[in-house]
Parts: structure tokens; sequence; C-alpha cells
């Protein structure tokens, strides 16, 4: 993951490539969690093989690959005939938004409260099954307050 990072960073210096629009600001070019990674570009053919030659390196250097069965590729205003270049080019399955990813929905828009709905539901049951007469209310308020930093945080 390091060598993918540093040449990741090194995608500003090209012509050929540009950041999602969303991304631009902070120079964001990929996530990474654990074995999941999310890489971002324009939707356009160029910064695509751009990124992709990025991640060609780095499987040819280690014996990471990519399983074409678990991979997606997202478009979001892209012209049709770009979006058809582009999936010919990657040979990657074309998913839709929202997708849930560490089990919440990922999407363009403000996730609405319904989409919410499974993480407040987590909260409100492990809050639920603590009973008072086996911790003080300090002790309770701890438990709380710790329990629900660690969801948010992973959820986050």
């Amino acid at each position: 993951m390091e060598y993918l990072s540093r040449l990741l960073n090194q995608l500003k210096n090209q012509v050929a490539f540009k950041y999602h629009p969303r991304c631009a600001k902070l120079g964001i070019t990929y996530l990474s969690f654990a074995d999941d990674l999310l890489l971002f570009a324009r939707g356009d053919f160029e910064s695509v093989v751009a990124l992709h030659q990025c991640f060609t390196q780095v499987t040819q250097a280690s014996v990471l690959q990519t399983n074409l069965d678990k991979s997606s590729v997202y478009c979001g205003g892209v012209a049709m005939e770009e979006r058809t270049r582009i999936l010919a080019f990657l040979k990657y399955t074309v998913g839709e938004l929202p997708f849930k990813y560490l089990g919440i929905p990922l999407s363009t828009k403000k996730i609405s409260v319904s989409q919410w709905q499974p993480l407040i539901d987590k909260i409100i049951t492990k809050i639920s099954s603590w009973t008072s007469k086996k911790l003080s209310y300090a002790g309770r308020i701890q438990l709380v307050q710790t329990a629900i930093f660690g969801m948010q945080t992973y959820w986050a």
C-alpha cells in the first residue's frame, strides 16, 4: 500500500490525470481499509488510464491481484460513450450508487435518516441491554459514551 500510495501521489504531476471533482481540494485519489481499496478519478478515459497504470505497477511488483468478481466501477455524471470506453478498458462490472461499504451506504447525496437507521438501532439495542443493577450511574454513563464513540468511529 505504501508503494501504491507513492505512485498515486505522483499522479498530481501528470497532465493526463484529473482528480474526482469532490476529491481535488484535498488531493484524494484513494481510500483503503483492510483489503479494500477505493480509487477516485475524474470520469474521463485519460484519468482512469493513469490511475490504472499505477495500480498495474503495484500488481506487477507484488502478489496482489484484482478480484474481478468483487471489483466495480461507479460512474456518476459520465457520458455514456466515455463510460463504455472506460468499462471496455478496465473490464470491471458497473456498480450502482448508493452501495454499502462497511455497513453504511455510500452515495453522492446526503445520507437520509432511514439509511442511518441500522446504526441508530444498534446503539439503542446496546444501551437497552445494559441493566442498571450491574453498574453505577457514572459507570453506565462511561459505558454508553465509550460504546457510542466506538460505533461512531467504526462507521466513520
